[in-house]
């Protein structure tokens, strides 16, 4: 009986003669025990926890969401007895998903390496750092030092340090994606005076980055378990590494996001061609 979700929406639509828009907004919060899993073993093992994986904590829902934008306008408009033409935007902005930041490794013994929530250290005496391997060529006051860059430009960790961190709490930057769809009719009446059409559609998807290839390009995590647990040292702390990025060029973790430059990052166009009989 922990678990909730809600949302609001408000939104502003205007209709005319040839004219249809709206704009509208969301607000939603979801907070889960578990999302749940196609098997019981992945119910429990999937879950992101801190200390006791059996805890009912709550976290936020994997499909968490809190703001959203939705807007749409067309304006269709006939002419010259046998034509018509519209023309139709959709846009939408929301952010591109939620993170969770674990640790790499078995941290509570659970024999699990992917689901143990990461404390952010307030200060370089709140965590012990050591080598990723017998390669890094960093002192700990060095790894101290990429950890906390890497943390005080990160959205959501540098406003956690001194914390564990929550499931699913870590958003995704925004994306904006405007779609556009071109549509051509051509009208002739047949013999029983029944309207007949053929219609010509192009949709733009992703027009933004058509016209600009910096534009409706998402972002997505480069990691999201930054810390690996390398075991308990000898004054019975645990101790963790700071891996590189591309440890063969000796290149940090600075950034928490990059480029997804897949297909929902880039403008794609179809054209169709439809015979409507009435």
């Amino acid at each position: 009986n922990k678990g909730y979700g809600y949302f609001f929406t408000t939104q502003v639509q205007k209709t005319a003669k040839n004219f249809l828009g709206s704009v509208a907004y969301t607000y939603s919060k979801a907070r889960t025990i578990n999302d749940g899993g196609s098997i019981a073993q992945s119910n429990w093992r999937d879950r992101p926890v801190k200390g006791d994986p059996n805890n009912d904590d709550l976290g936020y829902a994997n499909f968490y969401q809190p703001h959203r934008v939705i807007a749409y306008a067309s304006y269709r408009k006939e002419y010259a007895k046998y034509f018509a033409t519209s023309i139709g935007l959709t846009f939408e902005a929301a952010t591109n998903g939620t993170g969770t930041y674990t640790y790499n490794g078995d941290l509570n013994g659970d024999n699990q390496t992917t689901n143990d929530l990461m404390y952010v250290p307030n200060n370089q005496s709140d965590i012990v750092l050591v080598k990723a391997n017998a390669a890094d060529p960093r002192t700990p006051d060095q790894i101290w030092a990429q950890l906390n860059n890497y943390i005080n430009q990160d959205v959501y960790l540098s406003k956690h340090r001194g914390e564990v961190v929550e499931r699913n709490a870590a958003l995704a930057p925004y994306f904006k994606k405007l779609n556009l769809n071109f549509t051509q009719d051509f009208f002739y009446e047949t013999k029983d005076k029944t309207r007949n059409t053929l219609r010509v559609t192009v949709d733009i998807l992703n027009l933004g980055n058509l016209i600009n290839r910096q534009w409706g390009v998402t972002k997505s995590f480069n990691r999201t378990n930054p810390l690996n647990f390398a075991g308990i040292n000898g004054d019975g702390k645990p101790a963790f590494s700071f891996p590189y990025l591309d440890a063969t060029t000796q290149t940090p973790l600075t950034q928490t996001y990059r480029d997804n430059l897949g297909i929902d990052s880039r403008w794609q166009m179809q054209i169709g061609i439809r015979y409507l009989f009435n």
